[in-house]
């Protein structure tokens, strides 16, 4: 659970450095959640194709996908707020 919290931060703050030409408004920010969400979901497909075909003994249910996912967006969503309120907040105060 900790590498899918982790994981999902370290692609949140990627994306703001990806996304970093753009003025951060509500639009980017739902697109940086629905980024999040987009690989997070093609893990655990990608965990499930691993399990079930070559490993042949799937221990991936359904519970495990959803708090996985769950996690991710929750390290993406504070990547969002950590940037918001650290990164932004310095920008206003050196104007």
């Amino acid at each position: 659970m900790i590498m899918h919290f982790l994981g999902g931060f370290w692609l949140g703050l990627i994306l703001f450095w990806v996304f970093s030409i753009q003025e951060v408004s509500l639009k980017l920010i739902f697109k940086m959640i629905l980024c999040v969400l987009l690989v997070s979901i093609s893990w655990e497909i990608f965990e499930m194709i691993v399990g079930r075909i070559i490993i042949q003994n799937s221990l991936n249910t359904m519970l495990d996908s959803i708090s996985d996912i769950y996690f991710d967006l929750a390290g993406g969503t504070l990547a969002i707020v950590y940037f918001l309120k650290r990164i932004m907040l310095k920008q206003k105060s050196a104007i």
